[in-house]
């Protein structure tokens, strides 16, 4: 008899886990397909990063507390009005998965999927056009800590 009591728990703690699992990706199909449609991809500049713990929308879970992303960046937003181009910087809060947050660096450039206020593909960062046109790469190990306001080698030697 104990035995019998023992499976029923386990086929109900089973089925509860098969039914979970199909319910949760049902929606996150029904987010996919919202993503993939309303998705564009923007240059956008990273000025701030942030993980905030925030209470869930849902009421069952609203005493719980989860751990978002926020990503503060600066989209150049450009639109057509009766002929008109209008374009304009603007500064948006974006959410994200910590995958991609991870990704994310302060102060540099990136190309990102986004659709609304939330990211969904960060692309390699953006290369600065300065560097490129000069043939130099961001670490110059001859230099010191101030640059060019280093001591010459003869200035190092004449002490």
């Amino acid at each position: 008899m104990r035995w019998w009591i023992t499976l029923v728990i386990l086929v109900v703690l089973v089925g509860l886990y098969v039914w979970l699992y199909l319910y949760t990706r049902k929606r996150q199909k029904k987010f996919d397909e919202q993503y993939n449609a309303a998705k564009e991809r923007h240059e956008i500049f990273v000025l701030n990063k942030k993980v905030t713990k925030e209470s869930a929308q849902n009421r069952w879970m609203r005493f719980a507390k989860f751990k978002t992303y926020h990503v503060v960046g600066r989209v150049s937003v450009a639109q057509k009005v009766k002929g008109i181009q209008m374009s304009r910087m603007q500064t948006v809060n974006f959410h994200t998965t910590k995958t991609e947050y991870e990704k994310i660096q302060v102060n540099h450039k990136y190309k990102m999927d986004i659709a609304g206020n939330y990211i969904g593909y960060v692309h390699a960062p953006l290369s600065s056009a300065k560097g490129k046109s000069n043939g130099k790469s961001g670490t110059d190990k001859g230099k010191g800590f101030f640059g060019r306001f280093t001591r010459s080698k003869k200035a190092n030697n004449s002490k």
